[in-house]
């Protein structure tokens, strides 16, 4: 046995070993869990969600994102299952809150679990992104927004059940948008070339090194074809609604095959219910034959499943197709389907249309598309082993070499800085309760604020919060953040807790392959407008007592 795992045996602890560095460099992570976590409280969602997907990824930002919660431990202070016995955890340590305020300039340091992060990723990666990736795929999405908006402006009931769905797809959509043009701007694909070149000079003697350049790119040119099926695979067949119902209603059938029938058919009625909750049927159906005639269009013959060209034979164009599926489905009538629920139980949708045409996707991505993408990903994979190793001999930005972000515990330093996103712009680097009020739009349901916000703010009752006759909300900084990063807290350089890290700026989603200190910035909520929230809104003043707040 490894010895830190003789070390953590019989202990509450918990670890892990992650590679860093494409695997050149490992790391023990060890963390102490606590699974009794309680929420205290929460702004309204016209506070914490405000601004909605129209001000996703945008700078100036007005959103009070955040939660309070409680940790709770057992008698002994240490982790614990939830019981109604266990009593807050006292922890060694905690931030001080800092109600001092910020300034241009100012330290900012950011920790947190960022999700993924690609800097050293060859040029061939990021040309196939750029060209065809990115352009595909926001073209999928604008499909699917366009439709959902269309019906959502002409009902009330329709955008409740699709405002969720919309800023899913949406949220992707806009990044990629970003991530494309800073890439572009900042010529990042020439600049990688660049390097390559210059590394596979230094390289020419070094057997390890000379020829691994030469193999990444062969290999993304292998890669590529089934890489663009897969993704027309996700973003144009499995997005379908009632292809997903249909796949997860088959997966709860088949994982609970053991269990009694009544359990089992319980399950899928929730599933079903959930599922026709929030569904529009003409919604699915329009998006479903477009994003079918994409996916004729642009994926290769070969690459399709040998069944569905069959299909496409048979019935003609797409929308022929989806009106057969639609048609002779259960699942596009949840009476029918109700109905065949109780008649047959959980698996009531054997040899039904729908499912058979996800299985025959499914069955052909997973046993012909996959497995080639998996193949050519792990020599690649041993690849990037050499190359980064390669890297860190050939020292050429050592001053700022840092691994790529694995969901790992990272910290990432900056400075509290405003930034100039295109001639003749520029964003200062803190936002204010003024923005919420330019935009407050009772019409608008992202932004409708509380009543109360707006009489606060029409008496200027902002008591101990205010600021030069304003109440600030918002800042941005130079920290490198990414995917994973929402909640993390934001120090100050006395260890001082001034803000809580939830998103990046639009013109610098490129961040994530390309860093530009010039436009990249993290937008952090400041610490102050959560307490003038818990304080002047919902008078939480009892959990203002038990922080520890510094004015000076």
């Amino acid at each position: 046995m490894l010895l830190w795992r003789r070390l953590l045996t019989g202990t509450h602890y918990e670890a892990s070993v992650e590679p860093l560095y494409y695997g050149n460099q490992y790391f023990l992570f060890v963390y102490e869990t606590f699974r009794d976590v309680r929420l205290v409280g929460a702004p309204p969602s016209s506070i914490g969600k405000f601004g909605g997907d129209t001000d996703n990824w945008m700078w100036p930002r007005h959103t009070g994102d955040f939660s309070l919660f409680r940790i709770y431990a057992d008698k002994n202070n240490k982790p614990a299952e939830y019981s109604k016995d266990n009593v807050p955890y006292k922890p060694k340590k905690f931030f001080t809150i800092s109600a001092k305020g910020i300034n241009e300039g100012d330290f900012t340091l950011v920790y947190g679990y960022p999700g993924s992060t690609r800097q050293y990723v060859h040029s061939e990666a990021v040309r196939y992104l750029i060209e065809k990736s990115n352009p595909h795929k926001i073209n999928l999405r604008s499909i699917r927004l366009d439709i959902q908006n269309k019906y959502m402006d002409e009902s009330a009931e329709i955008r409740i059940k699709y405002a969720k769905k919309n800023a899913s797809v949406s949220n992707a959509w806009k990044k990629w948008q970003g991530e494309s043009k800073g890439i572009k701007r900042l010529n990042t694909i020439e600049m990688k070339r660049q390097y390559e070149r210059d590394f596979t000079d230094w390289a020419s003697d070094k057997q390890e090194y000379s020829d691994v350049v030469r193999k990444m790119s062969h290999l993304y040119g292998k890669l590529g074809p089934y890489s663009f099926a897969w993704e027309y695979y996700n973003e144009a067949i499995m997005v379908n609604e009632i292809i997903r119902i249909a796949r997860s209603v088959s997966s709860i059938a088949s994982r609970n095959r053991d269990k009694s029938s009544g359990e089992s058919d319980a399950m899928v009625k929730e599933a079903l219910r959930s599922f026709y909750k929030d569904y529009y049927l003409p919604i699915d159906k329009e998006s479903f034959v477009l994003l079918l005639e994409e996916y004729d269009k642009n994926v290769p013959g070969d690459l399709k499943p040998l069944e569905y060209r069959k299909m496409k034979k048979q019935y003609g164009d797409s929308r022929e197709i989806v009106d057969y599926l639609f048609e002779n489905s259960v699942l596009s009538d949840s009476v029918l389907a109700y109905r065949a629920l109780d008649e047959k139980g959980a698996t009531f949708l054997e040899n039904d249309v729908v499912l058979d045409f996800y299985n025959l996707f499914s069955t052909h991505y997973s046993k012909v598309i996959r497995p080639e993408i998996n193949k050519i990903s792990e020599q690649l994979g041993l690849l990037y082993r050499s190359y980064m190793k390669g890297h860190i001999e050939y020292g050429k930005y050592k001053d700022v070499f840092y691994p790529d972000a694995n969901s790992t515990l990272r910290i990432s330093y900056g400075n509290v800085s405003g930034y100039k996103p295109a001639d003749a712009v520029y964003y200062k680097y803190y936002s204010t309760i003024e923005g919420i009020m330019e935009k407050d739009n009772p019409e608008i349901y992202d932004y409708n604020i509380p009543q109360e916000l707006r009489d606060i703010y029409k008496n200027r009752d902002y008591g101990k919060w205010e600021q030069n006759g304003t109440v600030p909300v918002c800042f941005v900084a130079t920290n490198h953040t990414s995917g994973g990063n929402s909640g993390s807290p934001v120090i100050n350089a006395e260890g001082e807790l001034i803000g809580l890290n939830f998103d990046r700026v639009w013109e610098g989603t490129m961040s994530d392959i390309h860093f530009d200190p010039e436009v990249c910035r993290n937008i952090t909520l400041d610490i102050r407008y959560v307490l003038f929230i818990m304080d002047k809104l919902a008078g939480a003043n009892h959990l203002l007592d038990e922080l520890d707040v510094v004015w000076d």
